[in-house]
């Protein structure tokens, strides 16, 4: 079994860290403490040259690469429980959609996507709006783009509403979902993300996140299946990516 590591950074700095580490992927955003917002494209740019640079020195995994979250607005804390905070309007989904476009035109691999509907669900509009306007750029640019469902889908009511939701992204492209099992720790939401994983049928990769830490790695995986796991490798306190949770994450999953 091959697990991949995602790491949350906000800076070069921190893709830097991740890429000496061996993780497998970045995700990208700015103001990470709040959940995390859509960085500028200048910024995207960079990481991505960068990540191109490390790969081409052999100081990062051939696969390394930058995937970006397309966010418009930070949060306000703990979501879970609160829809609201996934709800646009329609000025904002199209806003993403924009900034979905500016990313991927930057050079990112991937986008990072959530909304939701005022009673909890999925907004199917909403999310085919920003996919969209990933996919032109992507086409423009003729190449490939990956989508990943970011933690919207842990404010679903429960475990059969996120199973259900992984049938439907699924049925929209999306190649992968971030979640922890509706919990505030992916390891106590566990349950959930194997019944995510049972509706994924390997057709779409589950990706365990929520305060993962290196030492939850090897039980997670093993209790869920999961085929990677996202954590921001940050020390309590800080805002810079930590060389040795970063190693810890990785060597955790090299036993898998």
């Amino acid at each position: 079994m091959s697990i991949a590591v995602e790491i949350a950074v906000q800076d070069l700095a921190g893709l830097e860290t991740a890429a000496a580490a061996g993780a497998d992927r970045v995700e990208l955003c700015t103001d990470l403490d709040r959940g995390g917002i859509t960085p500028p494209p200048e910024l995207v740019r960079a990481c991505v040259e960068r990540a191109a640079a490390l790969v081409a020195a052999r100081d990062a995994k051939p696969h390394f690469d930058v995937h970006v979250l397309i966010r418009c607005r930070a949060g306000e804390g703990d979501f879970l429980g609160r829809p609201a905070e996934f709800v646009y309007t329609d000025e904002e989904i199209e806003l993403m959609a924009e900034q979905a476009a500016e990313t991927v035109a930057a050079g990112a691999a991937g986008v990072v996507l959530g909304a939701l509907t005022a009673d909890g669900a999925l907004d199917v509009p909403g999310l085919e709006t920003i996919r969209d306007g990933a996919l032109r750029a992507a086409q423009s640019a003729a190449r490939g783009v990956t989508f990943t469902c970011h933690r919207a889908v842990d404010v679903l009511p429960d475990a059969a509403a996120r199973a259900e939701a992984v049938t439907t992204l699924l049925g929209l492209g999306v190649h992968r979902v971030l979640s922890s099992g509706g919990a505030a720790r992916a390891l106590d939401g566990a349950a959930d993300l194997a019944l995510m994983v049972e509706a994924a049928e390997d057709l779409l990769e589950i990706c365990a996140g929520g305060g993962v830490r290196p030492a939850d790695v090897v039980p997670l995986v093993r209790a869920t299946g999961v085929g990677s796991v996202h954590l921001s490798a940050r020390t309590a306190g800080s805002s810079t990516t930590d060389p040795a949770v970063a190693t810890a994450a990785v060597e955790a999953a090299g036993v898998l």
